[in-house]
C-alpha cells in the first residue's frame, strides 16, 4: 500500500557560476512522492529532481550531475497538508542554505496552521 512522503534532497558538486563573488555550491528541491516504504521515496524523489534537473536547468549538459543527499523525508499523515514548492532553490553558503530549508518546511505546512 503506498503512503505519501515528503523529500527534501540537496544537490552538490555543480558547476554554476552566478557571476558574483560567491559561486552557487548546492540546490535544494523537495517533492512529493507516493511510495512503500521510506526507501523506495527517497528513490522516487531522488529520480524526479534528476529528470527536472536535466530538463530545466541542465539541457546542454554544462552543469554537470549533482551529488544528490538526503536533507529530510517525511510521511505525510493528514490529507489536509500542502505540497512543497518542487522550485529549485540555489545557495551559495551554508547560512543561505538553512533559510531555503525554513522556507521549504514552511511551504509544506498545513493550510489551516498560522506562521510565525
Amino acid at each position: 500500500m503506498s503512503r505519501f512522503f515528503d523529500v527534501t534532497l540537496c544537490g552538490t558538486e555543480i558547476f554554476f557560476d552566478n557571476y558574483t563573488e560567491q559561486a552557487v555550491i548546492g540546490f535544494l528541491s523537495a517533492r512529493r512522492v507516493a511510495a512503500s516504504s521510506l526507501e523506495e521515496a527517497v528513490l522516487r524523489a531522488r529520480h524526479e529532481v534528476l529528470i527536472d534537473w536535466n530538463y530545466t536547468h541542465n539541457a546542454d549538459r554544462k552543469l554537470g550531475v549533482p551529488k544528490l543527499t538526503t536533507e529530510q523525508v517525511h510521511p505525510i499523515k493528514k490529507w489536509l497538508h500542502r505540497h512543497p514548492s518542487e522550485d529549485f532553490y540555489f545557495f551559495d553558503s551554508p547560512e543561505r542554505k538553512q533559510e531555503h530549508l525554513a522556507t521549504i518546511n514552511n511551504s509544506a505546512s498545513p493550510w489551516y496552521r498560522f506562521s510565525k
